[in-house]
């Protein structure tokens, strides 16, 4: 194993690229967790531009009659159990989300503390480490923050879910 000067041996402790830091690669691990389960649903994923968070969302659900936006946090702040998380909202993305013409769903992604931790590698498979919650956002419930519970956990089943719920809203349904 190669080291940097500067940089531990534990390589996955570290990021490859050293500008880039652990909140960094914390937000990119939860977008691309997002994305792999719109990937297993069969579903366009786009991300929206890295520089411009203009709407406070990440990206883009693309179903084929209605999309859906996805505002993605990753933390390994919460502890995962019977309890619940709550994730304090700042007013300007309570602003945007509640401009939105369409759909916004906020979605927590919770790993591990250490880093290494988050996926777990054997000969046959590899394992996200990983859990997450999502909701849809409500412009009157949601002023200052979201409760989510185990009840919000997030599945490959749940692509559908929202696929299901835009496609209502898009045919007139008050939810």
């Amino acid at each position: 194993m190669t080291t940097v000067t500067g940089i531990p041996g534990d390589r996955l402790a570290q990021s490859a690229n050293h500008r880039f830091d652990d909140n960094g690669r914390k937000a990119r691990y939860g977008v691309a967790y997002l994305q792999s389960l719109c990937a297993h649903a069969g579903v366009d994923f786009k991300e929206g531009s890295l520089d411009s968070d203009n709407l406070a969302v990440d990206a883009t659900i693309e179903y084929p009659r209605m999309p859906v936006r996805v505002q993605i946090k990753c933390t390994s702040k919460y502890k995962v159990g019977n309890g619940n998380m709550t994730l304090e909202l700042k007013p300007e993305w309570v602003a945007k989300w509640a401009e939105s013409d369409t759909t916004v769903f906020v979605v927590v992604v919770k790993v591990p503390a250490d880093i290494p931790s988050w996926l777990e590698h054997d000969p046959s498979f590899t394992r996200h480490r990983t859990v997450a919650f999502g909701q849809r956002f409500n412009a009157s419930i949601h002023t200052k923050s979201m409760k989510f519970t185990a009840s919000d956990k997030i599945t490959s089943e749940t692509v559908y879910d929202w696929r299901d719920l835009a496609y209502a809203i898009a045919d007139g349904a008050t939810l």
